[in-house]
Order: structure tokens, then sequence, then C-alpha cells
């Protein structure tokens, strides 16, 4: 989902059900949560007798670091687009075989052939989310705000103390640059420069910097307008419809986590079994429902409740995907964005 770099919290293993022994484990990784619910890991437990080991990591870095360092200890990771696009460079994935997999078919193909993966050899995509403005318009006219529908207007006045956003340099950075006409991950010094000093004039609205939960700050009155993943806009939507999402004109940036294998994957069968097990309609249509993420499922799309259909930002309008980019070339940036963000915050 693009998180800050925080402490990796080993999550606690269960008892290993009936048949494990036999069949092994599977040994994963990826956001925490029920990024991947747990109910769906217990159902293919149950069904193939496969222990998944799922370990929970709070950044793309952290996982690269990780099966840099042991890649012969894991078997799947989900990660974003961009660590996609840095691990199949470091030679560090697997060549994955579609013939093991026959639920692949279902992914549709308009996620396939990204820039982080051309030839769709390396990873399969799991969730698309995108970032997006959750506002709660009546509390914003209270404040004698004007209307919020671009970046710019979180530079309000009024807007003291009455925004969250999540805690992530680029992001941040990503918010600044396009409220600048600029696209994402500049590098040119001066524009750089300009963007710099906008951000710190944003620090006196800031209320919490929160990646986990920021919609929790609307839903309490904390805030009015937030800065967040789509799928936290739709949990704050459902919990107090008066916070209603807006797609900033500027644009926004679209991510598409995906499964990886690792080169030295320990157990790749048992990693397929699960990766086709994940890709049945069925499943994907309930992963979508419980995690609120949009599906690269086409199979699942059917199977979908009708609230997840009539939702504007599951069910992405077409102007909405065109008006998307993606953050390409995080790694270029990653450090000089850290530093200044670091700063910012300080102040």
């Amino acid at each position: 989902m693009r998180k800050t770099v925080l402490l990796i919290v080993a999550v606690l293993i269960l008892a290993v059900p009936a048949g494990v022994a036999a069949n092994g484990e599977v040994n994963l990784m990826t956001w925490g949560g029920d990024f991947i619910p747990r109910e769906v890991i217990e159902e293919f437990e149950k069904e193939t007798g496969i222990r998944v080991n799922y370990k929970e990591v709070t950044s793309n870095e952290d996982m690269q670091s990780l099966l840099e360092a042991n890649p012969d200890q894991y078997d799947l990771a989900v990660v974003t687009d961009y660590m996609v696009d840095i691990l199949r460079q470091n030679g560090m994935l697997a060549v994955l075989d579609k013939s093991q997999m026959p639920n692949y078919a279902n992914i549709n193909p308009v996620y396939l052939g990204n820039y982080y993966d051309p030839t769709s050899e390396y990873s399969i995509p799991y969730a698309i989310s995108i970032s997006l403005l959750l506002v709660n318009h009546e509390e914003v006219e209270k404040l004698g705000a004007d209307p919020i529908t671009t970046y710019s207007d979180l530079w309000q006045e009024e807007l003291r103390k009455k925004v969250v956003v999540v805690d992530w340099s680029v992001e941040i950075m990503g918010i600044v640059l396009k409220s600048l006409g600029y696209e994402y991950n500049e590098t040119d010094p001066a524009k750089v420069a300009e963007a710099r000093e906008k951000l710190f004039a944003l620090k006196p609205n800031i209320v919490r910097f929160e990646t986990n939960t920021p919609e929790d700050s609307l839903i309490n009155g904390e805030a009015v307008a937030g800065f967040m993943y789509s799928n936290q806009a739709v949990k704050g939507n459902a919990a107090d419809p008066k916070l209603q999402p807006v797609f900033p004109t500027e644009g926004m940036p679209i991510f598409i986590d995906s499964w990886v294998m690792s080169k030295e994957a320990p157990n790749k069968d048992g990693a397929y079994q699960f990766l086709d097990f994940i890709m049945r309609p069925e499943t994907a249509a309930r992963i979508a429902d419980l995690t609120k993420f949009t599906t690269p499922n086409k199979g699942a799309e059917p199977l979908l409740p009708d609230y997840y259909r009539d939702n504007p930002m599951l069910n992405l309008a077409d102007e909405v995907v065109e008006n998307t980019s993606f953050y390409i070339g995080v790694e270029r940036v990653l450090e000089e964005y850290e530093h200044i963000y670091v700063e910012f915050k300080l102040r």
C-alpha cells in the first residue's frame, strides 16, 4: 500500500492442524491487520493440511530486507507495485509457473503487463487501491472553509489542526507536488525545494499522521478531512455517511499490491496451491468484501455484494482511473524525501 518503516510484528502461530506434518507449511509476509483475512487462511489450512505462517511487516522496504537476507525462508510475499519492480530487477523473484495455477485465468488482464512486471511473469495482482480524500463537508463549511475538491484546499487557514494524513514521505510529498502541478517522485532540485517549502506550510493543519486507521480521526470528529487509502475511506463512509470521498482534480496515486514468490522459496508446491486457492472467484470475492480493496479477479465480480458494486471507491469510474498514476522510481527519491519529511514532522 507505501508505509513508514516500523517494527516488524511477529504473529502468533496457531496450533498445527492434523495433517500438517505430512503436507508442510507455507511462509508468507505482507501487511498487518486483516490484509489477508485470517478466516481465508484457516479455510486453506483446513482444506489442504498446509500450515500458513504469516509474518506481518509494516513497509515494503522491510519486506525487501527480509527477503534479501533470507531468500530461502520465505515462499510468498505481497508487496506494492514499485517493490515488485525492485525485487524483479534485483533477481530475487521466481518466474511463476501458470500451469500450476488454473485460477490465474480469473485475473483481469487490465491489471497485467504494467511497468513493474511488463511480461507478467513474476507477480499476481491481489488488491488494488487508490489514495484519495475523505471529507466531512458539513464540518468544513462550519469552519468557514471553502469546499474541498483539490489537494490545494488542504492548506486553508480554517483547517488548522483538522487534517489527518497517512504517514509516508513519498505520499505526502506527492500531495504537495501534485498541488504544484508536478508529477510524483520529482527529482528536479528546484521543484523539490519548492515542494519542501509548501510542505512545511501544511504542518499547522495536520492533527495526526496515521497509516493504519486515519478514518477514525474523521469518525470521532478530530479531523474534517483526511488523505488515506480507498479501503480506509470506504470504512469511514460506512461508519458515518457524512464522510464523503473526494477524488482530487490534480490526480491520485494507484497501487497494485501483488503476490511474488521468492526465487529460493522452500515450498513452491505449497505456495502454488495457496495462490490458486486465493484466485478462486468465491475466495477472491470474500477477500474483497472483507478487506474493502478493489479486486483484480474478474471471476469474482458477479459474486460481489451490491454495496460493493455500487461504491464509487471500490468500483472506480473510468474518469477516476484515467486520473491515476503509479509511484514509479521510489528508490530514486526515498532518501531525500525521508530527510525532508523527518524535518517537516519535527517542526
